[in-house]
């Protein structure tokens, strides 16, 4: 009996020690500046999904997790074993040296078992039904204003969670060092790797979004290698009486470049020296009718002589309009202003106000006196009493 006892303490510790070990390699992957392409990050990333994956062997072997139990049931110290298929999907995706679309989904099925497990102790709700597609595919349409709504909510959504995830950030920093320590209370223990639970739940969901529109990119790249042998348009080669579509010569075409050397297969020159940049074009009106042609055709004096982009830079030049950076400084100031919460924003407004209270600036203290004479001047009602009795 007593020998079994051994035998389990050695394999707990065995345990600790491996997953301790691999999580301080995802830790120094996911910090450090190395090449993520260079042989050295590749062997480290291969190194941490071994020792994760023997953690989670040895997880499997002994039972450890049951689908018939609760959350609090589960003992602090194998709080930690939950996160192992997220480390597994976190790295898997890490690796550059294999099938891009293998990695993808074998990425999704960790993350996917992860959240599994997390619904099993109710940590998250799970997959919700989208009823805006069950709605579409019945109807055939959305109204507009159910899509207006929809995605209200999804922003509205998706901001909470950002901000949950960053507060999930901040009390998991200020508790990981103390975490470490053996001497660490078990509560402070607990609630470590709860947040870092949730934290790993909304990064979950997050990743299998970014793998779903991956996967169709790299299998729509697939497709395009299997048909043209290649992934760029221009390179493609469309068969003989199609039409080509933009940047896509067809066989024959002078853009093409092909000629036939009597054998009737067609060889294609390709210039590898840098394309003579094209010359713009000459703005140029569409007109409806006839007589919108006769006064804003070639026959109109005040034909546009330079594009929009010339008259831009024109303007810019002479300082009318502003140039290109501090455009970009305005509507990068437009767009936080808009994404702000309004509430939010209308917080930040009261503490600034406060502060001003509290520190006596002296432009706020004369706006408060000029406003206090004004209503010792005009009292209240007054005003345009014109017609009045």
């Amino acid at each position: 009996m007593g020998d079994e006892n051994n035998t389990a303490i050695d394999e707990n510790r065995k345990l600790q020690d491996i997953f301790l070990e691999a999580w301080d390699q995802y830790e120094f992957l996911d910090e450090t500046t190395i090449d993520t392409n260079s042989s050295e990050y590749q062997n480290k990333v291969k190194d941490g999904i071994k020792n994760f994956e023997l953690a989670t062997t040895i997880v499997s072997q002994v039972n450890m997790f049951s689908a018939n139990e609760f959350i609090d049931e589960v003992p602090t110290e194998s709080l930690q074993y939950l996160l192992l298929p997220f480390f597994l999907g976190k790295l898997t995706l890490k690796c550059h040296k294999e099938e891009r679309l293998d990695v993808l989904r074998k990425a999704e099925v960790y993350f996917k078992d992860f959240l599994q497990r997390c619904q099993n102790y109710e940590l998250c709700d799970g997959p919700k039904k989208n009823t805006d597609e069950e709605s579409s595919q019945t109807s055939g349409c959305i109204d507009t204003t159910q899509q207006l709504i929809a995605s209200a909510v999804a922003r509205n959504n998706k901001i909470a969670q950002f901000r949950r995830k960053k507060e999930l950030e901040e009390q998991i920093k200020k508790m990981r060092v103390a975490v470490r320590s053996e001497s660490v209370d078990d509560e402070i223990k607990r609630n470590f790797f709860l947040n870092f639970l949730q934290k790993s739940i909304i990064e979950a969901n997050e990743e299998l979004q970014d793998i779903k529109l991956e996967k169709g990119v790299v299998e729509m790249r697939k497709q395009r290698m299997a048909e043209f042998g290649t992934t760029r348009m221009d390179d493609c080669i469309l068969p003989p009486g199609s039409v080509a579509g933009p940047g896509v010569p067809a066989i024959g075409g002078p853009s093409g470049h092909s000629h036939s050397h009597g054998n009737g297969h067609p060889h294609h020159h390709h210039h590898h020296g840098a394309a003579p940049k094209p010359k713009p074009m000459q703005p140029f009106i569409i007109t409806k009718d006839a007589t919108q042609k006769a006064v804003f055709g070639m026959g109109y004096p005040s034909l546009p002589v330079m594009s929009v982009d010339e008259f831009y830079q024109q303007r810019v030049h002479e300082g009318i309009f502003p140039d290109e950076e501090k455009m970009a400084r305005i509507n990068a100031e437009k767009a936080l202003a808009a994404a702000q919460d309004p509430e939010e924003k209308e917080e930040e407004e009261k503490a600034a106000m406060e502060e001003k209270i509290e520190n006596d600036d002296p432009e706020n203290l004369e706006r408060m006196r000029r406003m206090d004479e004004y209503r010792d001047v005009v009292r209240r009602g007054d005003g345009n009493r014109h017609n009045r009795s």
